[in-house]
Order: structure tokens, then sequence, then C-alpha cells
């Protein structure tokens, strides 16, 4: 059943998009229709936006570990990447820290939000950057905001982000969308709690991730070939 939505020309803002997508009524489900009490994600977390370009040459000699959307999926960084120098990032990137959380603006259907664990930096040994495909989300306090994982990753806001998406060849949901998403009070009266158990659970991930890498390494060391002098 297709949906149908009419808006006067006042309506429509001073930039007068006419794109369709705009104006999806999906857009608003969770802000419309209920009585429980919210708070704006862009009150306890902010977009950052900070970047770096292998075109200036001021910056030092760091060597840096990239994210692209594909290494990001189900609240969880996964996988290892080999650092960078500066000349090969190839393009402008994002820096992102502890604690971050990030959100793919592109195909949100791919589930692409992690937290970003200290394990990730300390292991890799270089400062971090990711595509500039991510909304960095990052605490306005000293709490963590690991709990919004789970609540990006709810199907009520997976709704609202996909039928947020415009654009044609390659549709994305705008920052606005994100940092105006309705945080039911329920929540964040268990934010502590919740924050704990993801980085608990990406902290076991790590864990394991470094396990199988060890058993990866025996099973190599075990198929070496030694020649044998006769």
């Amino acid at each position: 059943m297709a949906l149908i939505t009419i808006k006067p020309r006042f309506d429509i803002g001073p930039m007068f998009v006419l794109a369709p997508e705009r104006y999806d009524p999906r857009r608003d489900s969770l802000k419309n229709g209920t009585n429980v009490k919210t708070v704006v994600l862009g009150n306890i977390a902010s977009s950052v936006r900070q970047t770096i370009s292998p075109l200036r040459r001021d910056i030092g000699k760091n060597r840096y570990v990239v994210l692209d959307t594909s290494d990001v999926r189900e609240g969880i960084v996964i996988g290892k990447k080999q650092p960078l120098e500066l000349s090969a990032l190839g393009s402008a990137k994002k820096r992102l820290q502890p604690n971050d959380v990030l959100i793919s603006r592109l195909r949100p259907y791919l589930r692409q939000v992690a937290f970003v664990d200290n394990d990730l930096i300390s292991e890799n040994g270089a400062d971090l950057l990711c595509s500039t495909e991510f909304f960095i989300l990052r605490p306005k306090t000293e709490e963590s905001i690991a709990f919004l994982v789970p609540f990006l990753l709810s199907a009520p806001v997976q709704k609202v982000l996909s039928a947020s998406q415009e654009g044609g060849h390659h549709p994305r949901f705008g920052e606005d969308v994100l940092l105006t998403l309705p945080i039911p009070d329920q929540l964040l009266d268990t934010r502590v709690d919740t924050s704990n158990e993801v980085i608990q659970g990406v902290a076991a991930y790590r864990r394991s991730e470094r396990t199988l890498t060890q058993l990866i390494e025996v099973a190599e060391s075990a198929m070496k070939v030694t020649k044998v002098i006769i």
C-alpha cells in the first residue's frame, strides 16, 4: 500500500526541498502518537566532524587504521586492519576515539553501528580514522553512550532511518534525522547498566578475536614445510 502525504508550500522549508522522501510520514513515527517522555539524541551526544586529509603535510607522520563501512556491523568493529601511512589514505577521513559510537549514514539496513572500544585502539597501536560515510557520536558528558548501540539497532529506529534516506544512486539519511531521534526516559534510566553490558559484550568479542588469531598462527606454524637435506 502506497503512503501519501500532503504538504503546503510554506511547510516545505526555506530550501524548497521537493524530494518526496523528505516528507515520508514514517520519519516521524517515533515522535507521534505516544505519551512517553523522551530526550532527543542530540542532547546527550554530539556529531563529530573532525577530519584529516592526505593532502596536508603538516600534521606529522603518524600511522592510521582506517575503518570502512564494511568493518562495522551489529554493534562491533569486526576484524583487524593494518595501519597505513598518511600518503596511503587516499581521501579525507574522520578522526574517532574510544567510547565513540559509529553509525553509517549509507544503507541503514546493513546495520553498520558500532561502539569504539579501548582494546581496538591499543591493539592496533595507531590513530583511528573512519570513512566520512560514518556519523561519529561522542558523549557530551563523562557518561558512556554505549547504550545507544542497541537503541540505534532497534527495529523502530531502523525503520525511521530507512524512511529518511534521500538521494538517487546512494541514498543516505541526514545528521538532523539522527540527532533528533527521541530516546525514551526508560532507556535513559537504565543507561549505565546497558552501557556496561555493551562494553562487556564488545570486550568478550575482542577476546575471542585474539584467541582465534592465536589458533590460526599455531595452525600456520604447524603447516610450514621444512626442507630436509638427504
